[in-house]
Order: structure tokens, then sequence, then C-alpha cells
């Protein structure tokens, strides 16, 4: 299994998932954990192509990460769970165990008062 994590900065823009699609096809990556998506939550489809997203679909396109799971990697794929617009998690069977990935965006330093309560959240997680 090959995962990978990419700060994509904006999927909101028009032709934002069709660049990010030629990209992904171009590496050899099953799961490509993505931060900044700033797209609605849920799973959107893109050339048959899930996009599991957690972003807050606010008009300020904020935060947001999700994952990229490649077409015949989906299979494994067990849950999707979206916690708030900077975490989610995406549960994978594999033959013998399963495993939990969890996408994060943390907050910056600037933003000291949000900072306690999210690595509290990340602990219960």
């Amino acid at each position: 299994m090959k995962i990978g994590m990419w700060n994509v900065r904006n999927l909101f823009w028009s032709g934002a998932q069709i660049v990010l699609h030629k990209e992904m096809s171009n590496f050899d990556f099953n799961v490509v954990a993505l931060q900044e998506t700033w797209l609605e939550s849920g799973i959107q489809k893109f050339d048959n192509i899930p996009l599991f997203s957690s972003g807050s679909g606010s008009e300020k396109h904020e935060f947001g990460c999700g994952f990229y799971v490649s077409g015949e990697f989906l299979k494994y794929v067990k849950d999707f769970k979206i916690v708030n617009e900077r975490m989610c998690c995406l549960r994978l069977k594999a033959k013998w165990f399963s495993c939990t990935l969890i996408n994060v965006h943390a907050p910056t330093n600037e933003r000291t008062e949000d900072k306690e309560e999210f690595y509290n959240l990340l602990d219960k997680i």
C-alpha cells in the first residue's frame, strides 16, 4: 500500500479536480491524504474516482481535508468518518487487519485559542 499526502490549497476552482486526477494518475499512490481541499463534506466522484472530503462548504472556502483513493483500491475502504472541517478518518481493511488513516489540517501558530480544543479532539479520535 502506498500512501501520500498533499496540501492542494484549493480544489474549489473550476478545473482543479481535473488537475488533481491527472497528477494522481502520474504517481503510483493508492491513497493520498489531501489538506485545504475547500470542498463540501461528503464523497464526490470525479471520473469514477471518489474524493472523500470533510470541508465546511462555507463561502470563505476555508480548511477541508480528505482522501483521494485510486480506483482499484476503493474495494478496501471500510468507512469514511467526517469529524469536522479540519479532521477526517478513512478506515481500510487489509488481509490480516484493518487500519485507520487520520487526516488533519492543524491550526497555525497565530490561532492559539483553537489549538487546545483541536488537539484534545485529535486525542479522542
